[in-house]
């Protein structure tokens, strides 16, 4: 595991911090691999109370990263909710434009778009699938565990009103380009405008608590994003808001969005 403590970012106009975990452990050498086998990428964002830290610490990811030949980053995005927020920083484009070509210029992986892969529970699935809707050249694939996937619910919005003025920029609601199932409804309408719509060969996973508060936010995006013609697999299952339930899914999830097994 690598700490990257001051990363310069010019979309955030400031310096930022990662975890980064690579297919070869401690024996990261890109220069020794051979040619053709470049590892892929995966970007894990983080929840609201959490941060990139928490992924190694509490789950499986070093084995992971070596079983599907990824490298895989761990940004920290604060309390952002990974948005380009209304009045603070440029969150989504930093995770979904400058850390890809940050990581792809330093650790020679993969540059396709089929090998590069976004995900993330809580705030971070929220973060991982707007991503995958404002990106499609980017990400191939993209999973949300737990997601806060609808974010004009009523009571998730007056749940945290401050952060909702933040990123989102009125605490009435959200802006049309946070809000995921909304454009999945006008996409699917041909109403979308400017916005892009997400492409249906990108791939969705998302799993969700039965017990879990966000879990009828959650089945509300899958509806809409099945009737938007999107390629998501969907998953219900006994638990709640938490790791336990997070360690359970991380590994099917990255078996469905990533494959491409590869012991080291």
């Amino acid at each position: 595991m690598q700490t990257w403590p001051n990363v310069p970012s010019k979309t955030l106009n400031m310096r930022t911090s990662l975890v980064v975990l690579t297919p070869e452990g401690e024996s990261f050498n890109p220069q020794a691999r051979p040619e053709g086998e470049d590892p892929g990428l995966l970007i894990l964002l983080h929840g609201l109370t959490t941060n990139g830290v928490m992924w190694p610490l509490r789950t499986d990811l070093v084995r992971l990263a070596s079983k599907h030949n990824v490298v895989i980053a761990l940004p920290d995005g604060n309390r952002s909710f990974w948005v380009d927020e209304e009045n603070g920083l440029a969150w989504g484009a930093w995770v979904g434009e400058e850390l890809p070509g940050i990581l792809r210029r330093t650790l020679r992986i993969s540059t396709r778009r089929e090998d590069t892969f976004i995900g993330g529970f809580s705030m971070g699935g929220y973060g991982a699938f707007r991503a995958a809707f404002n990106h499609p050249r980017t990400f191939g694939g993209a999973f949300s565990l737990s997601g806060t996937l609808d974010v004009s619910e009523d009571a998730f919005r007056l749940r945290q009103p401050d952060l909702f003025r933040i990123g989102f920029g009125n605490p009435d609601g959200p802006r049309l380009q946070d809000d995921l199932v909304e454009r999945l409804h006008l996409c699917e309408r041909g109403l979308q405008g400017d916005l892009p719509c997400p492409d249906p060969a990108v791939r969705l996973f998302a799993a969700c608590g039965e017990g879990d508060r966000l879990f009828n936010q959650n089945a509300t995006f899958v509806e809409a994003a099945l009737e938007a013609g999107l390629n998501i697999e969907w998953v219900a299952a006994p638990g709640v808001h938490n790791f336990r339930f997070w360690n359970e899914w991380l590994p099917v999830a990255m078996d469905a969005i990533v494959g491409n097994p590869k012991q080291f």
